[in-house]
């Protein structure tokens, strides 16, 4: 009994950042200038995330705010990544269909109207931060996008919200495991 809670907690743990699901680079915005502001009432940018939003609290995603989104943005997007998973950048957070001005979100709750892609647990939502060991850094990016980003995977979903950014902005927190 005790080996089969010890590889449950294991694959836990895998699962926050440390492994399994898809493996997802970050959109590269090439021409998304960085006009956006995000900012969390829970941290500040490059400081540590409170472990009440991670794994080894309740794992709630902290409350983000934005600002700049440019005029001509359709939507808004989400992206929260971990680059310093072992297999690769966890992405913890796809979230687009946002309305297409400054907004915020409290918690991890989308909005109405708003999509979830796929995180690289293989499940829509929120993932909170889990790092197996070390310091890893967590990407809160927010896009004002051109239109409305589609895709059947979560690499076809960034590219697509890559490919259709005019303006981003980012806050880092970080986690030790």
């Amino acid at each position: 009994m005790r080996r089969v809670v010890l590889v449950l907690a294991g694959s836990a743990l895998v699962a926050g950042c440390g492994g399994g699901g898809d493996r997802a680079d970050a959109p590269a915005p090439a021409r998304a200038a960085a006009t956006i502001t995000v900012t969390s009432s829970a941290f500040r940018d490059g400081q540590p995330i409170p472990p009440r939003y991670t794994c080894a609290g309740g794992g709630a995603a902290p409350d983000l705010a934005w600002r700049g989104v440019p005029a001509g943005a359709r939507s808004v997007a989400l992206v929260v990544t971990d680059p310093d998973a072992p297999g690769g950048t966890f992405v913890h957070w796809v979230l687009y269909g946002l309305p297409p001005r400054d907004g915020q979100l409290a918690g991890d709750q989308p909005p109405a109207g708003a999509s979830e892609g796929d995180n690289s647990g293989g499940d829509k939502g929120w993932t909170p931060p889990c790092p197996p060991s070390g310091t890893h850094h967590y990407h809160f990016t927010v896009y004002g996008l051109s239109g409305q980003p589609s895709g059947q995977s979560t690499p076809d979903l960034l590219d697509s919200i890559g490919s259709l950014a005019v303006a981003r902005g980012e806050l880092t927190g970080t986690v030790a495991g």
